[in-house]
């Protein structure tokens, strides 16, 4: 039997990410006993930076490793879009002092992979970070062949020309960039009947960037 070393590659990263999981909330744990003691506070602040690199990091090898499985198939159950957004929101809140307004019925629940959007949803948020943003808003529509998509807007510098004007993202180039595709590829993945998740990109009128993650 050939030595199948994608699934202990998956394995070992899975097992990581639960353990980086528990660290951080040991930290933030930390950080709310030292508070108000200001000597440790520039110490912890390192640990902390270093810990969400280190975290962002992960989230993104266990994304490739798992868009890149040739015999991939996405697991589409029932989920309630709230219950993926809570803990994804809480990261980027309590680590990045981010805001999230959520504009949708909180009672909303959709078939998806849960993981793929998480993968997509972490990048989104990250890459807006990165570019300056602070707060989102967040929407969910409806079609009426079954369809659904969220709406993400930001308060960030929006997106430049070169990424509006890009037919497709590559996996090349900036940090974003690769973030970009990274969200693509996991939206993709989802397929019903001859149609195929997709996202797009734009600019918001006042402020900020907008991006749709699109469900067929």
């Amino acid at each position: 039997m050939a030595f199948d070393f994608s699934t202990l590659l998956s394995a070992e990263l899975h097992d990581i990410k639960n353990q980086m999981q528990a660290l951080l909330t040991v930290q933030e744990d930390l950080a709310d006993e030292l508070v108000g003691q200001n000597e440790y506070q520039k110490s912890l602040d390192k640990i902390q930076q270093h810990s969400k690199a280190l975290n962002y990091k992960l989230i993104e090898m266990l994304s490739i490793l798992k868009i890149q499985h040739q015999s991939f198939e996405p697991n589409e159950d029932e989920h309630w879009l709230i219950d993926t957004l809570k803990p994804i929101i809480h990261e980027f809140s309590s680590l990045y002092d981010m805001k999230f307004e959520l504009d949708f019925d909180p009672e909303f629940n959709a078939f998806y992979d849960e993981q793929l959007l998480e993968i997509a949803l972490h990048n989104v948020f990250m890459n807006a970070n990165q570019a300056g943003a602070h707060a989102y808003i967040l929407q969910v529509e409806e079609f009426d062949d079954g369809g659904w998509l969220i709406n993400i807007k930001d308060d960030g510098p929006g997106f430049n020309d070169e990424q509006l004007n890009k037919g497709a993202f590559s996996p090349h180039g900036t940090k974003s960039g690769l973030g970009l595709y990274l969200i693509e590829q996991a939206i993709k993945a989802h397929k019903r009947n001859d149609k195929m998740g997709s996202i797009t990109i734009q600019n918001n009128p006042d402020k900020g960037a907008c991006i749709e993650l699109i469900f067929p």
